[in-house]
Parts: C-alpha cells; sequence; structure tokens
C-alpha cells in the first residue's frame, strides 16, 4: 500500500464527511413536549424552542405567547437579526480544515 488509490482516498473523505455529520448535530431534549411559561399549554418543541434549550434555557414558551412578546418588545433597527435555522460556516471550515488534515495523515502512514 505504498501508493492510495484514488478509490481509497474518496472513501476515506466519506467516511469522514459522514463522520462529521453525525458528530456535528445537535443535542435533542428528551421530553418531545414542554410547558409554556406563560399560558401553562403542553405544546412539543419547535425549533426555536430547542435551540433555547441547547443555550441552557429551562423556561419555554409556545409561539403565540412568544409572538405576543415580540409584538410587545420591537427589535432595535440597529440590531441585525440572524437568518433561521444554522448557517453551516463553521462545519464548512471544520470540512475544509478536517478532510485535507485526514488525507494527508492517510497518505502518511500509508505511504
Amino acid at each position: 500500500m505504498n501508493n492510495l488509490s484514488p478509490e481509497f482516498i474518496a472513501v476515506v473523505a466519506i467516511v469522514v464527511v459522514v463522520a462529521l455529520l453525525f458528530l456535528v448535530r445537535g443535542r435533542q431534549p428528551k421530553e418531545r413536549t414542554f410547558t409554556c411559561g406563560r399560558c401553562s399549554a403542553v405544546v412539543p418543541h419547535t425549533p426555536r424552542t430547542v435551540e433555547a434549550w441547547r443555550a441552557g434555557k429551562n423556561k419555554f414558551f409556545c409561539n403565540a405567547c412568544h409572538a405576543q412578546w415580540l409584538r410587545s418588545h420591537p427589535t432595535p433597527a440597529y440590531t441585525r437579526t440572524a437568518a433561521p435555522g444554522r448557517s453551516g460556516c463553521l462545519n464548512v471550515v471544520v470540512l475544509f480544515v478536517l478532510l485535507p488534515a485526514v488525507v494527508v495523515c492517510a497518505w502518511w502512514v500509508y505511504a
């Protein structure tokens, strides 16, 4: 195995990408539902409440109560609103740094 075949490099790259996708995946709360901190309704988690849970919050609000809070607290014009969902910048950086490193290490080990 002195020369790495392109097929071997492709398999290593695919394994690394799949492993990264699996490892970067976010944690999820154990419970599928929560009790609203304002109206006490039992509702399923939404992406917004899951992100709040990941941020360490322990009090969640249903969409109706959250919308009411947003209407009563207007966003200042100077703040930038975040795009919905994850931007993926960190994932791309990790992919471009880690993938070549893995390929070089594999080449070094099998060369």
